[in-house]
């Protein structure tokens, strides 16, 4: 399953925090697969695509970040299939009185 990770800084980051972080950042081995992960321009936080078929391998991948960032996580999944789901649901909906 494809998930959307949106994570920006702390308000409470400084200096020594941020460099904290980058170097776990250098030292840790994630426990799901990024197919994306992109900083933002102005320093603030990126969004990364992760792959895992295990919610508790999202938990245990984010939870050392945690003091750092902010996160949102969702699952995703490509528009093609996206649409008759949603088509799917819509049409249920509407066969209700």
């Amino acid at each position: 399953m494809l998930f959307a990770a949106l994570y920006s800084p702390r308000d409470n980051i400084t200096e020594e925090t941020q460099k904290r972080s980058l170097q776990l950042f250098t030292s840790w081995s994630p426990p799901f697969e990024f197919k994306a992960n992109y900083s933002r321009g102005d320093g603030k936080g990126g969004i990364a695509i992760i792959e895992s078929d295990s919610v508790e391998a999202i938990i245990e991948g984010i939870s050392p970040w945690v003091p750092f960032f902010d996160f949102e996580v969702t699952p995703i999944m490509d528009i093609q299939a996206a649409v008759p789901a949603l088509q799917r649901a819509y049409g249920w909906r509407d066969s209700v009185s």
